[in-house]
């Protein structure tokens, strides 16, 4: 097998949910994703794979010294913000009308 047909076969091996994210987020630093965003671009059903996934990817740009970062879900309706970086409800007003929480690289 020539060293050429070894090259295409390395470039054609697929590459994992977690290396396609931190390709997207490091090579657009400054602009902000909602997860539902990442599902899209990524080609992923559920958001909430994409949260447990950025976990990990967070992790991973925090040792190469790049830092992951998300603006809190807020509610629209009472403007309550959440701690945690997903709310499907307000924990205050119980309104369903939540400002995802936005992705970025620093």
């Amino acid at each position: 097998m020539s060293s050429k047909e070894n090259d295409m076969k390395s470039d054609e091996l697929p590459r994992t949910l977690r290396e396609r994210a931190i390709d997207l987020l490091v090579k657009n630093p400054g602009k902000t994703f909602t997860a539902k965003e990442l599902c899209e671009i990524l080609e992923v059903e559920s958001e909430s794979e994409i949260y447990a996934v950025l976990k990990q990817v967070a992790r991973i740009l925090r040792r190469k010294g790049i830092d992951l970062v998300f603006s809190q879900p807020v509610c629209k309706k009472c403007g309550f913000v959440m701690s945690k970086m997903y709310a499907k409800k307000c924990p205050r007003c119980k309104s369903e009308w939540i400002e995802p929480a936005r992705f970025m690289v620093r």
